[in-house]
This record gives C-alpha cells, sequence and structure tokens, in this order.
C-alpha cells in the first residue's frame, strides 16, 4: 500500500514539473531598451533601461521563484509574488535601484542590475532553475528599442517604436496619431478629460507591471477617466481602434 502511494505521489509531482516547465516555455524576452535616453521614465522620473517579459499563452502564470541574471558571478535577481496575465506583458526597470522596488505608490518593478547598449546576455530561469529564454544584444543605438516584430513569434528587430507593455506588430505603432489625443491634466488625482480628433473604440489602463488594471469602451470623441482608487504612480492609456487594427499609448500620472 506505501510502495501505491509513493508511486502515486511521484507520478503528480513529475506531472506538476512538467506542467510547470510547459508553461514556462510560453514566457519569453519581447523587448528591450538598453539605452534609454529620453524615451520614458519609472515612477521616481530616471531614464532607466528596462526589458519586457510576454506569456504567450492563455494561463496566467504567477512568477514568484523565477529569476534574472546577466553575470552567472553574482545573486540573481528574483520576481515578487506577482503573476503575469493571459498574453500579457510585464516590464523589469534594469538599473540596480532594488530601493525603487514597489513600496505602495509605485508599481515598478527594479531588477539587481543594469544592462549595457554595447551588449550582452540577459537569462531567464524558472524556480526549477530551467532555462526560460535569454536574450542576447550588441551596439544598440541610444533611444532605440531590440523587439521581437511580429510580436512574440518574429525574430528580434531595431526600432524607434518602442512599445513599453504592448503589442510589438507594425500595426499597433502610430505615434503621429499621438497628436490628436488631448489628456488633461497630467499629473491629476484623479479625473483625466480626455479629448480625440481620431475614433477609438476601447482603453486600457497598464501599470508598470504590463497589467490590465482597468478597461472600458468608448462611445464619444471627448470623455472624462476617474482612476482615483487606483494607486499613486505612472500608468499607461492604450487607445485601440479595432476596425483599422491599430493602438496609441500615453503616458499619464497619479499623485
Amino acid at each position: 500500500m506505501q510502495i501505491k502511494i509513493v508511486k502515486k505521489i511521484t507520478l503528480l509531482l513529475n506531472f506538476l514539473i512538467c506542467s510547470n516547465f510547459l508553461i514556462s516555455q510560453n514566457l519569453l524576452f519581447n523587448e528591450v531598451l538598453a539605452s534609454n535616453d529620453s524615451l520614458m521614465t519609472d515612477s521616481y522620473g530616471d531614464y532607466d533601461d528596462w526589458l519586457e517579459i510576454y506569456n504567450n499563452s492563455s494561463i496566467p502564470v504567477n512568477l514568484n521563484g523565477y529569476k534574472l541574471y546577466d553575470d552567472p558571478n553574482i545573486t540573481s535577481w528574483f520576481f515578487p509574488d506577482t503573476t503575469i496575465a493571459a498574453y500579457g506583458y510585464i516590464v523589469i526597470w534594469c538599473d540596480d535601484q532594488l530601493f525603487q522596488n514597489s513600496n505602495g505608490w509605485n508599481s515598478d518593478m527594479h531588477a539587481n542590475f543594469k544592462i549595457n547598449k554595447d551588449g550582452e546576455t540577459v537569462y531567464f530561469k524558472d524556480p526549477a532553475g530551467n532555462l526560460v529564454d535569454t536574450i542576447h544584444w550588441y551596439n544598440l543605438p541610444t533611444d532605440t528599442a531590440w523587439a521581437r516584430i511580429p510580436n512574440a513569434t518574429g525574430p528580434f528587430t531595431l526600432t524607434t517604436n518602442y512599445t513599453f507593455g504592448a503589442n510589438n506588430n507594425p500595426s499597433n505603432i502610430n505615434h503621429k496619431a499621438f497628436e490628436e489625443i488631448r489628456i488633461s491634466p497630467i499629473p491629476s488625482k484623479s479625473i483625466f478629460k480626455i479629448n480625440t480628433n481620431y475614433v477609438v473604440d476601447e482603453y486600457e489602463i497598464i501599470d508598470l507591471y504590463g497589467r490590465i488594471v482597468d478597461s472600458g469602451i468608448v462611445r464619444s470623441k471627448d470623455f472624462f477617466l476617474d482612476l482615483g482608487y487606483l494607486k499613486k504612480g505612472y500608468y499607461f492609456i492604450v487607445f485601440q481602434n479595432k476596425f483599422q487594427n491599430i493602438s496609441y499609448t500615453r503616458k499619464i500620472i497619479l499623485n
């Protein structure tokens, strides 16, 4: 009887290990900005470099115990107890400033290492030590992203159209349309007034983890958005036009 129980437990453990390994294979590096000179800032206003991870599956994945490192001789950076949504994104600031990690008023994640535009490799491993993915680059120009195009499946390509926590597909990149959208005030304590001459269908609010924290349908070109219930910090609002299959991203601040 005891032998049968041990066999069943062993089979169950092997099944769980295999399942976790298969789930991990859907996690991948999707974009890196290794020389962020003037494009965007973290919650502290620093132009730091960042990495983006994408979950290319319909199953949310808890990243507790997963780790990143760029040098096997230094201590790895472990993810906090956070979940990456199905087909979702998470962004990690690579600035070696752990004190800037989420502290109640921001939702940043900061690794214990910096990355170099001249070239290096970053490793991503699961809690069992299995290699999930690697990303390598060299001689990246300033303010230029190294991104998978098409999103998640394509080869890495240099692009000046960075898409922090969003889809890399060219059809989703239209920075000229930013001029058609007006958001005020920035920063705001709760309510944002949004004016646009461009027809958009939906919006999503994304935090600095790449998580969708709010979403809705746009029924008018001019509307108000109350986000006072969210924590103070930096967020991104993504406007989507389903008909033309394009989206526009703007940064907002809650103070």
